[in-house]
């Protein structure tokens, strides 16, 4: 069996996840390397896994809305100004 065609503009999930959070997942403690074996994608075993694990199977609530307010008041204040001036 040969190994599938890669497509040159993908970059692997694991890449992806070191590249934005610096965190290598597949970074072992004992210094090797882990292996994906599988990828669960049907949602029926995926379900049946997590429930037997005791963890959510479900996405969490939906918050409503937000309360839109009227003119001439703001609704979002900026904090990044503050917070830079904390961090020096």
């Amino acid at each position: 069996m040969s190994p599938p065609a890669t497509n040159r503009r993908r970059i692997p999930w694991a890449e992806l996840l070191l590249r934005v959070f610096r965190e290598d997942v597949l970074a072992c403690p004992c210094g090797g390397r882990r292996v994906v074996l599988a990828y669960l994608t049907e949602p029926g075993p995926v379900k049946a896994i997590l429930d037997h694990l005791g963890l959510p199977s479900t996405g969490p609530p939906l918050a409503p809305a937000r309360f839109n307010t009227g003119p001439g008041e703001t609704a979002w204040h900026d904090d990044v100004p503050e917070l830079q001036k904390s961090l020096r």
